[in-house]
């Protein structure tokens, strides 16, 4: 194929390579693009919901779906002798835990897991620190949050420690009731900002990376589709001299 004083003469080797490198940095660019917009609907939820009048706890676990970031108001009575701490939770940089108090909630043979904010951890591991709450029914605000429906394992839910609080690395509600020995309801509560009975609160709804990273990294994907086909071309391609010409002439 001749086009502008370049013949196009595409070889085995390339046109293998980029058939199948190509393909896969278009589809990385689309996958940072449905994460940038899944991430931004989750921050328009946050925005709506968390502006919206606080419902009744029970009356919310009744009904047909839970939603994220609701504002809520719960009674019950915290199980201050059966708490869990999250692991892996880092604040300014810094390691510790989420404080996962049980409440019980009144007439119901369930509990719910607070959120009651985030703990440093210490140096030393096996020292875990203390967690004082309200002693008696408490009425508390929250907004919702649902737990992960699936994850990756990486180890047991449980550290070898031995009596409570319990150390714990993930949300598997189904491992934590076991942990408990009592059924939680599918929802996590994160404890209002106000609550003088909390630690750190700083509840966002989305950690990790925004939905403008998530664009600037399709970007780089796309980009490198881009000079891959560019690199292709140029390699296969050989500008017209006259030589050629006489050559392509003789041939003939």
């Amino acid at each position: 194929m001749r086009l502008w004083g370049f013949e196009f003469k595409p070889g085995l080797w390339p046109s293998l390579v980029t058939l199948v490198l190509l393909p896969i940095l278009i589809g990385l660019g689309k996958w940072q693009l449905d994460r940038a917009e899944w991430k931004q609907r989750l921050i328009d939820t946050h925005e709506e919901s968390i502006h919206l009048r606080p419902v009744d706890l029970e009356w919310l676990l009744d009904s047909p779906k839970i939603p994220a970031y609701r504002p809520v108001s719960a009674r019950g009575q915290y199980d201050l002798q059966h708490q869990l701490l999250l692991d892996n939770r880092t604040y300014q940089g810094q390691a510790g835990y989420h404080v996962l108090t049980p409440l019980q909630l009144p007439g119901r043979d369930e509990k719910v897991l607070v959120n009651r904010g985030w703990i440093p951890a210490g140096l030393d591991r096996t020292a875990l620190p203390d967690l004082p709450g309200p002693e008696g029914r408490i009425v508390l605000a929250a907004i919702t949050s649902l737990p992960p429906e699936k994850m990756f394992r990486l180890g047991d839910a449980e550290e070898n420690h031995q009596g409570w609080p319990k150390v714990v690395q993930q949300l598997d509600m189904a491992q934590l009731e076991q942990l408990l020995g009592s059924r939680l309801s599918p929802v996590i509560l994160l404890l209002d900002k106000t609550d003088e009975h909390g630690f750190v609160r700083n509840w966002r709804p989305v950690y990790g990376v925004t939905p403008d990273k998530h664009r600037a990294y399709a970007m780089q994907w796309f980009t490198l589709a881009v000079v891959l086909l560019l690199i292709y071309i140029g390699v296969n391609s050989k500008r017209i001299t006259g030589k050629s010409v006489r050559k392509d002439n003789a041939d003939e």
